[in-house]
């Protein structure tokens, strides 16, 4: 039986531009934030590592919660958010809410799940996103914070996988 072919990853932010940016990111939510609560809301799977390293990086009280949202064509113009599940039952009302997502393509999951959050009276409510695309919106939603802002490719790495692999890898790379 052949092996399958695996495919060449190339490196497009190295750790230490990723540790160096995510310092700079949790810096730029604590002084927005000041001294209260900030409280990341994970969607899983991909920002998990990204919500790690960010949650260490902002001095101060932070929470954190995990979300998964269930959708029946992944990311796309005609896209339907199924389900929103909550991992861990979290109270969202007067709290700084800032919801982690890994890639934030079109804006059609996250409009949609952003004015489901909202019915849950957060104090604030922000969009953060690893990697940005905002080039190709089909939709009006605006990242408030990210940590990089990319064009087409696939990227792996730093918790990102494709098809179950290369999401260990220290880095994020392109296909």
């Amino acid at each position: 039986m052949p092996k399958a072919t695996i495919p060449k990853v190339k490196p497009a932010f190295d750790a230490a531009a990723i540790d160096e940016r995510i310092k700079r990111l949790a810096a730029e939510i604590r002084a927005e934030a000041g001294d209260g609560e900030v409280f990341l809301l994970c969607i899983l799977k991909g920002a998990a590592v990204f919500c790690a390293d960010l949650m260490r990086s902002i001095p101060g009280q932070v929470g954190y919660g995990f979300i998964d949202v269930v959708r029946d064509i992944a990311d796309t113009e005609i896209a339907t958010a199924l389900e929103i599940d909550f991992l861990s039952h979290t109270e969202l009302a007067g709290r700084d809410v800032y919801v982690l997502k890994d890639v934030v393509t079109t804006g059609v999951i996250e409009n949609y799940l952003l004015s489901q959050l909202r019915m849950h009276d957060p104090a604030s409510l922000r969009l953060v996103a690893l990697l940005d695309r905002p080039n190709l919106r089909t939709v009006d939603v605006v990242t408030d914070h990210r940590a990089f802002e990319v064009g087409d490719g696939t990227f792996v790495g730093y918790g990102l996988e494709q098809d179950t692999r290369f999401g260990n890898l220290p880095y994020i790379g392109r296909l």
